[in-house]
């Protein structure tokens, strides 16, 4: 039987700081399910096809400029992987799914990956301890993930890991809120700063997108033309952000 890599230890410091966040995610998304927020996230709503498809197209960038316009030798590693519709995206475009893997600490989001893509290796399991050995990714993804850890420390810690996984010529992508969510300190926002300060020695290219949730959720019903071209008009009212991050070199700004 192959030999099951084990996750990288943790000091007690580090592992007490960690062990406080996984608690405070399982507690802010238990409640979060029951009240039903989850909810305005709803595959149909004008607002959120929106949102897919302008993450999915810089995606797609993405991934182009890093020469992978084939992705079937690709392997991913998605960190908070959810119910896996990244990872589903990816075989649409045609990665492998013995070459897929995801990874998240809600063992619900897991059981639910696994009902709609039993062939990829979906785990329960931490981010801060990844269960694969070191430089055996291709490329490494987190959605909305780093935005839900306000604890800077136990950030460092997840990206540290992260980037353990990722092989030489492997790349990062990150996908999450640029600003901070007033009046919710459950989330925090995740700036270039920041992802310098995490990914140290990284290349950074990044792009902003997507309107503030609450503007875009009162104008696409009405007319999802208004709110594209407000979002391309408008970078100041763009939440979200793009981080692609790619071997050492002189980073890109913003667009």
């Amino acid at each position: 039987m192959a030999h099951e890599p084990q996750p990288a230890p943790l000091n007690a410091t580090a592992g007490a700081v960690i062990a406080k966040e996984e608690e405070r995610i399982r507690s802010v998304y238990g409640e979060r399910d029951a009240s039903g927020k989850g909810s305005r996230y709803a595959w149909w709503k004008p607002d959120v096809l929106l949102n897919v498809y302008r993450f999915q197209k810089e995606a797609a960038e993405c991934l182009r400029r890093a020469g992978w316009e084939d992705l079937s030798r690709l392997r991913v590693l998605d960190v908070g992987c959810g119910s896996g519709n990244w990872l589903r995206q990816l075989c649409t475009w045609g990665a492998r799914v013995d070459n897929l893997h995801g990874v998240d600490l809600l063992p619900d989001r897991i059981e639910r990956a696994r009902e709609l893509s039993p062939h990829i290796d979906l785990r329960v399991g931490s981010g801060w301890q990844l269960p694969f050995e070191s430089a055996s990714m291709d490329l490494v993804t987190a959605h909305t993930v780093f935005s839900s850890v306000p604890n800077g420390e136990a950030r460092q810690q997840l990206a540290h890991e992260m980037a353990r996984t990722l092989n030489g010529n492997g790349r990062i992508l990150i996908f999450d809120f640029r600003v901070s969510r007033p009046g919710n300190r459950d989330t925090v926002g995740i700036g270039r700063k920041e992802i310098h300060r995490l990914f140290p020695g990284f290349q950074l290219v990044s792009r902003t997108l997507n309107l503030a949730p609450p503007l875009l959720r009162t104008i696409a019903p009405v007319s999802a033309a208004l709110a594209v071209v407000l979002e391309a008009l408008c970078p100041f009212l763009r939440t979200h952000a793009m981080y692609f991050l790619e071997p050492s070199g002189n980073d890109r700004p913003a667009v």
